[in-house]
């Protein structure tokens, strides 16, 4: 009697990226349990979050859980990638040494990004996307794309500040703000803000000045004095050592040390989430600096939750990956319906 031979059911695209995720958990899980390090070389820098028919494929800027979430909620028919690259060692002893010249640049920090998802796209138009300091990225990432003539469609910009100024630089500049005499209030006869409104503006921007002030200070206090490191991340260097967060922070800070917003000729997306961290009073900006910087033009979606929820907690994650979803049909339904129009206007001029 034979029995039947079983076979390992081929690995979906999901499988891929879970097995992807998980190799940055057990990297962090054996650098808690003080067990060597396994290089991850064989990681792919490209792994497919998920699966679609659709022509324009979107592609996250960093491979991580909370990105994996949102690809699964999105209901639309495009595929969904995300490119996660292992840092070289060299940039993670950077880090862990304050070596602000040993430091990668946005652009160097950038360009193996671009050069996996090049290699994974080829010239076909595509989307990037990405989510806080991944926002920088996917945008000098749009740049050094189109340097080497490639298709970039659209950046999505997920809850991604164009720049990250110090606390007390924007406290200055929300100070001018509030104590200004606008020449467009003056010219339209409104009255200007009373000195109560005002001084009750000021003390609010005080009160957050006050309180990031302190919450820097004890970052440090817990960095230096009790040799605290900060959070443990999936994220891998080249040798598979995790980096914690501090460290990670202090490459993304390093990297824009002298990095220069250029427009790009593209289309570009802000998803804006609830900022409770922004500076109040003064001009709010809506754009989150990235007005002008997008030749085809900037479209701002005002989505629920705050900068964690929005990626993390239903029902706001659901509701991002529906906004995101909707601008990604309207974005690819235009251009038929140029296309419509210019040919009902080539058949009314022949009659």
């Amino acid at each position: 009697m034979q029995h039947p031979t079983t076979q390992t059911p081929p690995r979906t695209s999901t499988d891929q990226a879970r097995a992807a995720l998980w190799t940055g958990i057990l990297g962090a899980a054996k650098h808690i349990g003080r067990r060597e390090p396994r290089t991850n070389a064989k990681r792919p820098p490209v792994v497919a979050f998920k699966p679609g028919a659709g022509e324009t494929p979107v592609y996250f800027i960093g491979a991580g859980l909370f990105e994996f979430r949102i690809a699964q909620l999105m209901r639309c028919e495009h595929p969904v990638y995300a490119i996660e690259i292992p840092w070289p060692s060299q940039w993670h002893d950077a880090a862990a040494q304050n070596d602000v010249d040993a430091s990668p640049t946005l652009q160097e920090l950038v360009a193996p990004y671009v050069a996996a998802l090049r290699d994974h796209a080829g010239g076909s138009p595509c989307v990037i996307m990405g989510y806080s300091f991944h926002g920088s990225m996917a945008f000098e990432a749009a740049h050094q794309l189109a340097a080497l003539g490639s298709k970039v469609a659209m950046v999505m910009l997920l809850d991604a500040p164009a720049q990250y100024p110090a606390p007390h630089h924007v406290a200055r500049q929300k100070l001018r703000e509030v104590w200004a005499r606008s020449p467009q209030r003056v010219s339209s006869g409104r009255r200007p803000p009373s000195i109560v409104a005002r001084l009750a503006g000021s003390g609010a921007i005080l009160q957050w000045t006050l309180f990031w002030t302190w919450s820097n200070l004890k970052g440090q206090f817990l960095h230096w004095v009790l040799r605290d490191a900060g959070k443990l991340t999936t994220k891998l260097d080249a040798l598979g050592r995790p980096m914690h967060w501090r460290l990670v922070e202090r490459v993304y800070a390093n990297s824009l040390r002298s990095y220069g917003l250029r427009p790009l000729d593209c289309r570009g997306a802000i998803f804006r989430a609830d900022r409770a961290e922004d500076c109040p009073g003064g001009v709010v900006d809506h754009s989150l600096g990235w007005s002008g910087l997008f030749g085809d033009g900037l479209e701002i979606v005002q989505v629920t939750g705050d900068h964690m929820s929005m990626m993390r907690e239903p029902p706001h994650d659901r509701n991002l990956a529906d906004e995101i979803c909707g601008l990604l049909e309207r974005f690819c339904h235009e251009p038929k319906q140029h296309e419509l129009r210019a040919a009902a206007a080539a058949a009314a001029a022949e009659r």
